[in-house]
């Protein structure tokens, strides 16, 4: 059952408010009591009504409300209060956010901040694949955009208050979603990949009723002419048209400082925060004052300051405006009344804007959330669009003149927000929310002067030592290199452990955070890879630089062993911190022979603050040694392969969870089978001594009245037997487990350097003889011996699907397994097998990207920093362009050929070093000749890897692997060109230098082919508990059967991750996803589609255009738009998910073909039965080729395929098909089985039907035709179901498919024949084929 307190929730009955503002406009919201004044305040600043507003308070009968006050905490708030708007004086602050805000505004909705996320990150380009001829209008006209000049000159991503220029998609968006969650009728959602699989299969869940509706056949269509073994351009991934779709129309020449700034001291006395220069569309020049009670035009020029209000001096003249024209309390207000234009363009801007989805448009809080493509814009990045001096002035306006805004102390704040209260729902919720902004915030902070770092933008605290022990200090954000600097991991790798420590800090304190213990404190930290150079960000510890580091710590140890700490506070304080991750209390000695009682690695570090609270750090040994491996691989090898580089070898935390789980239920089996023996034992003893008791009262001569006795009690049990016997069962089981103890810790020192040191100083038994240093070899034995081969039969069976590199790390690691297994994994993978050759490159190309980015790391250092887009440029044209060019090095610039590690690089060279490096650091041999037997015709694929890795942003275009034919590319250009054009001599010219400039590429890539690297971050990021509970309450309330209930705990679920999270997060997403899952399954197809949208988008934006997420939502969303019987917009999703599969993956892949399968059903329900044969042939063409002839997913398309070659007439090629899948189910299930019956049924009329084909009307054609296009899924879908079903189980078939096919013998021979003749169970005539139940 779901938790009280969830249930509570859910009983709360929301606030129905509404807030008035100074110009008559009333806003109704709808809010929870955890909400606040400044969420509310949010909605009113974003609302088209009263954009206009930023600087305001509002109010309840009269008195201010706090803004920061929770809605269920004020006094007098009815449900039905109404709230209104007053505003507030400016504050220097307060104005320059709202200018700010107005900036935004014009700007629209833009990419996320380019110095933190990348360029054109944050992009999404759903509404562009949905309406390909633009959004069309409410008046039928396709809604067009004019380039706004001001428009893209200015960033506006990271404003303190978010972007204007979403409307109301915060609020009003929010509200919708509740609104319409709430509304929706309840059903059933199973979020896990068994029930999404089956789904997938399901075109439509009402295929029967639509597919007989009379409906034009489409001519053109998202898949017309679709070729299977093409693979898409890479403009594909552009979001030129998307970005360009969402320019607004010009309000405003421009809005910046005015020259006259800063203000002099006698104007601030007067109230003057601000001036501004301001230009209309008019062309008319307007100086605006910004002060302390709002806005007004001031009589200053170019050349002559004069701060007196305009129209002053003609207050009271014929014809002369009133001064109050020239006055108004906002800038927007203001600009409406000078300018005429700035009127339209406002109205005309918000109503473009409106026509977007709300989450398309909505601005990112943080802009390290926003996904960052590999390809992006070349023109529109290389140059701004317009000259705006507001661009430059964009610091001051949203950090002050003296940047104070930017100064915070980031450690305090954490601190306050993990000593919040969390006793009740609310404060939880809050304390979530606090959480997640303090880290979304930090980590933008951070990754910016990580960046400065590596540029050397940043001086260092100890300028006079080696560089790679420099530290730095910025906004109180401590600065540091993943180098081991000080020699720390010198017995462990030096500068290798060191990279690998600073990436297990971050998992360390993410764990640390996830169990949330009182009383310990962990640093905010970030880890930021940027050009080749790994810097750590932290959050200040008080009073670290106050005292020597040494006379700190007071638990662990900061000089490998020689001084322990094991203060007893600490020590208590850290026991639950053990008992979570399953560490015991062990003994460490010092280098005097002290022993020292810890409960974690010695490494870690424990010491108080100067403001008292105990801190961890140097989390990096968080989880105990991977032994097996370290004894087999990093200090000697047993095969021909390398030493690995380091020996920090840790095993992961989840295989820890997952080897504690396993054991403790080997141990409960083992317990209850000995206790159950005990229990037989013992009843037979009991029943030997009745026996003899009963014997010896036999002679006692009352053997007649006990056996009376003992007839009538029997009796008497039997009749109680049905109601006692669960109970009894109940009582059994505990009294099986009645005293079953369990303790399974591990050591974190055990097989370290600490720990080898002082075994013999120890008084404790050896290492090898301790239970808890026997459960860390156990729990390495168990990741080598049980986790990793079991993945690998998971990829194998494809049980498991990963479609890119990251989508295998993130699957790898939540089954615990490291990434430095890859090898292993690909070794039991069979070579020569067709089933796993798309998982196993997969699993190499993972390989060969991690080894070219640890090369690419080099070759970063040791080259100037202006040199790095050639340097990428060379490694990947030598890599992946080894056909178009075999010397790429002859082509580098004069600077770089003075580097000999570049001139020296061919792609013979690139391939030993990969192939050294893969062995080094993955135990894997490639084979000599990889590059042409694996990488070639798949360089899109491992490109992508390449630069996802490296943080690389190549510019958008087609890249070639192999030099092209000039007619080749000149058919191409041509075919580019827009319909109807005429090869008219300009035109002619214009293909000819386009021809030109593309056979003149010396290379594959070209340096100015790379338009950026971005920083790839790792954060401590802290979820969201209360919202996961949620979440997993509502997914066990469907399995549970209580659907109503379960889809209100999803839709809880997902407010809490909207309040916690935003709208912008991929939490997010995945909630939007399972929720309008749940609408699908109950036959809400239209709010299944609604959420689906929301989920698309929401992915593209943060998780990236081309992720395998995304693909699979799209996927998903063309299903549930074919539900609800916009096909036509189902195949563009299709389409658009089909190209980008095979972007990113081969067309080998099984979840391809149920793809095709999908199409097919949808093109025959638009009646294009040609088109949907070709894919029908291709789904069956796929699973032949990946799972042999003999698997029921290949009988199931062969059967599809039949109904498919019956529809368009081709009964010869249908009598073959069906006859190889009635064999198969024959050979398998037997005679008896339901699908065997009726691919019998199918058989034999389709035979009929072709002796007769000649007979045939073209109405009988027709009704044929209809008939067997009915239910074309239903044999696909229990074919999912027959192979997850375990030994070969048959599954519970639909009623009415036990004794008759999709396509009865009797109906099938009456439209045949022609035949009137009615039939025992009664004439269908009349009723057509939807009369038949299948």
């Amino acid at each position: 059952m779901p938790d009280s307190r969830i249930t509570a929730v859910l009983e709360e009955q929301p606030y129905r408010l509404t807030i008035k503002a100074p110009n008559g406009a009333a806003i109704p919201i709808i809010a929870t009591a955890q909400e606040t004044i400044q969420d509310l305040k949010q909605v009113v600043s974003e609302t088209p009504a009263t954009i206009e507003h930023s600087c305001f308070y509002l109010t309840l009968n009269g008195q201010r409300l706090n803004d920061f006050v929770e809605l269920g905490e004020i006094e007098g708030l009815e449900k039905d209060s109404h709230l209104v708007v007053v505003e507030d004086q400016y504050t220097e602050r307060e104005a320059r956010i709202h200018v700010c805000r107005l900036r935004d505004l014009l700007v629209g909705p833009t990419t996320a901040n380019p110095n933190v996320a990348g360029l054109d990150a944050g992009a999404s380009i759903f509404s562009t694949v949905k309406y390909p001829d633009g959004i069309v209008d409410n008046d039928g006209s396709a809604a067009a955009t004019t380039t706004n000049t001001f428009a893209s000159a200015d960033g506006g991503d990271d404003s303190e208050s978010d972007s204007a220029s979403a409307e109301a998609a915060n609020g009003a968006g929010k509200q919708k979603s509740k609104k319409n969650g709430k509304k929706a009728s309840q059903s059933a959602a199973a979020s896990d990949k068994k029930k999404t699989n089956n789904d997938s299969e399901q075109a439509s869940g009402s295929e029967d009723d639509q597919q007989h509706k009379a409906r034009p056949v489409v001519a053109n269509h998202a898949l017309k002419g679709f070729e299977f073994d093409k693979v898409p351009p890479f403009e594909t991934l552009s979001a030129a048209e998307a970005l360009q779709s969402l320019a607004l129309p010009a309000c405003l020449k421009q809005i910046v400082l005015s020259g006259w700034n800063p203000v002099p001291r006698y104007r601030q006395l007067r109230g003057d925060l601000l001036y501004l220069l301001v230009t209309t569309l008019e062309n008319q020049n307007y100086h605006i004052t910004c002060s302390r009670t709002g806005f007004y035009v001031n009589s200053s020029s170019l050349v002559r300051f004069d701060p007196e209000p305009h129209g002053s001096a003609q207050s009271g003249q014929t014809g002369a405006k009133s001064p109050d024209h020239y006055r108004a309390h906002s800038l927007i207000t203001l600009l409406k009344r000078l300018s005429p234009r700035f009127v339209q363009g406002l109205d005309s801007l918000q109503k473009q804007v409106s026509q977007h989805e709300p989450v398309e448009v909505l601005p990112f809080v943080s802009s390290e959330q926003a996904a960052s493509p590999w390809l992006v814009r070349g023109a529109e990045n290389r140059a701004p669009e317009s000259y705006d001096m507001g661009r430059a002035q964009d610091v001051y306006l949203r950090l002050g003149a003296h940047a104070a805004d930017s100064m915070r102390d980031w450690n305090e704040e954490l601190q306050s927000i993990r000593e919040m209260p969390r006793t009740s729902l609310s404060e939880r919720v809050l304390r979530d929310r606090q959480f997640h902004k303090w880290y979304s915030e930090f980590a933008e902070a951070a990754v910016q002067g990580a960046i400065a770092v590596v540029e050397s933008e940043m001086p260092p605290l100890n300028p006079t030592d080696p560089d790679n022990q420099h530290m730095y200090l910025r906004d109180n954000i401590f600065y540091s290199k993943g180098f081991d600097g000080r020699e720390t991991f010198a017995d462990l790798g030096g500068d290798a452990a060191a990279h690998v420590a600073t990436g297990k800090d971050i998992h360390g304190v993410r764990q640390l955070n996830q169990i949330d213990v009182d009383g310990i404190n962990t640093l905010g930290s970030v880890v930021v890879d940027y050009r080749g150079v790994r810097v750590v960000a932290q959050s200040v510890v008080p009073g670290i630089f106050r005292r020597q580091e040494t006379t700190q710590i007071i638990y662990g140890s900061v000089d490998n062993g020689v001084t322990v700490g094991s203060d007893p506070d600490f020590h208590k304080a850290m026991e639950p911190v053990a008992k979570a991750l399953h560490f015991g209390e062990h003994t460490v000695c010092d280098q005097a022979g002290g022993e020292h009682r810890l409960y974690t690695s010695a490494d870690i570090k424990g010491l108080t603050g100067t403001d008292g609270r105990k801190y961890l750090l140097d989390l990096y040994r968080l989880s105990p040694v991977d032994v097996e491996f370290l004894e087999g691989e990093c200090e000697s090898s047993s095969t021909a392969m390398p030493i690995y580089p380091h020996k920090l070898v840790l095993l992961r935390p989840e295989l820890v969870e997952a080897f504690w789980e396993t054991s403790v239920r080997t141990a409960v089996q083992e317990y209850a089978i000995e206790k159950s023996k005990q229990a037989e034992h013992k009843g037979n003893d009991k029943n030997a001594e009745k026996e003899t008791k009963d014997a010896e009262e036999t002679h006692t001569g009352d053997a007649d009245s006990k056996g009376a006795a003992e007839v009538e009690t029997s009796n008497k049990n039997n009749d109680d037997s049905q109601e006692k016997e669960p109970q009894k069962k109940d009582l059994d089981t505990k009294d099986i487990m009645a005293g079953f103890e369990f303790s399974l810790d591990l050591d974190p020192d055990a097989f370290t350097p600490i720990k080898q040191n002082n075994v013999s100083s120890s008084s404790s038994e050896p290492s090898e003889q301790d239970a808890l240093t026997k459960a860390v070899r156990d729990a390495s034995k168990f990741l080598r011996e049980v986790s990793i081969p079991a993945f690998a039969r998971e990829l194998a069976s494809y049980a498991t699907s990963p479609l890119s590199g990251d989508a295998l790390r993130v699957t790898m690691h939540q089954r615990g397994i490291n990434m430095r297994y890859l090898g292993k994994i690909a070794a039991l993978l069979p070579e020569d097998v067709d089933v796993v050759k798309n998982v196993r490159r997969l699993v190499l190309f993972e390989m060969i990207s991690r080894a070219v980015k640890h090369i690419l790391r080099y070759l970063f250092r040791v080259a100037p920093a202006h040199l790095h887009g050639e340097v990428f440029a060379l490694v990947a044209s030598a890599l992946m362009g080894s056909a178009y060019c075999a010397d790429p090095a002859s082509f580098l610039s004069a600077d770089a050929k003075q580097v000999p590690d570049l001139l020296a690089l061919t792609p013979e060279t690139l391939a030993e070093q990969i192939r050294e490096q893969v062995a080094l650091r993955y135990r894997f041999e490639l084979s000599p000749d990889f590059v042409s037997t694996l990488v070639s015709g798949n360089e899109r694929i491992l490109l992508r890897e390449i630069c996802i890795k490296s943080g690389a942003q190549l510019v958008v275009r087609q890249y070639r692997f192999e030099r092209p034919e000039e007619s080749a590319v000149q058919a191409e250009i041509v075919s580019a060109l827009p319909p109807g054009t005429k090869l008219t001599k300009p035109v002619k010219r214009t293909v000819k230098e386009k021809t030109d400039a593309i056979l003149a590429r010396p290379t594959t890539i070209v340096g100015d082919d790379v338009m950026n690297f971005i920083a790839l971050s790792k954060v401590s990021v802290h979820n969201s508990s209360f919202a996961d509970e949620a979440f997993d309450a509502g997914r066990m309330s469907l399995e549970q059967g209580q659907k109503e209930l379960g889809l209100e705990l999803l839709l809880e679920s997902l407010a809490l991750h909207e309040q916690t999270f935003g709208f912008l997060h991929s939490e997010s997403a995945r909630c939007y996803a399972v929720v309008s899952l749940a609408h699908y399954d109950a036959g809400e197809y239209n709010l299944a589609a609604e959420f689906m949208t929301k989920a698309v988008i929401i992915s593209e934006r943060t998780i990236g255009i081309d992720n395998p997420l995304t693909i699979h939502n799209y996927l998903n969303l063309a299903l549930y738009e074919h539900a609800r019987g916009n096909t036509e917009v189902a195949l563009r999703f299709m389409r658009r998910a089909l190209d980008l599969w095979s972007l990113i993956n081969s067309p080998d892949h099984p979840d391809l073909a149920t793809a095709h399968n999908n199409i097919g059903v949808m093109l025959q329900s638009l009646r294009l039965y040609d088109d949907a044969l070709r894919f029908f042939k291709s789904c069956l063409e796929i699973r032949i080729k990946l799972l042999g002839t003999e698997h029921v997913l290949v009988a199931n398309a062969q059967h599809s395929l039949a109904k498919a070659y019956a529809i368009v007439g081709d009964f010869k090629e249908a009598v073959q098909s069906e006859r190889d899948a009635h064999k198969f189910f024959i050979d398998r299930f037997g005679e008896d089985d339901p699908r065997a019956k009726e691919t019998a049924e199918w058989l034999a009329e389709l035979t009929f039907a072709a002796v007769r084909k000649a007979k045939l009307s073209a109405a009988t054609h027709q009704k044929l035709r209809e008939m067997a296009a009915s239910n074309l899924m239903h044999m696909e879908r229990e074919g999912k179901q027959q192979q997850q079903q375990p030994n070969g189980a048959t599954g519970d078939l639909p009623a009415g498919t036990a004794t008759k096919g999709h396509l009865p013998i009797d109906d099938l021979l009456k439209y045949i024949t022609g035949s009137s003749k009615p039939k025992p169970r009664g004439s269908r005539r009349g009723k057509g084929p939807k009369g038949s139940k299948r």
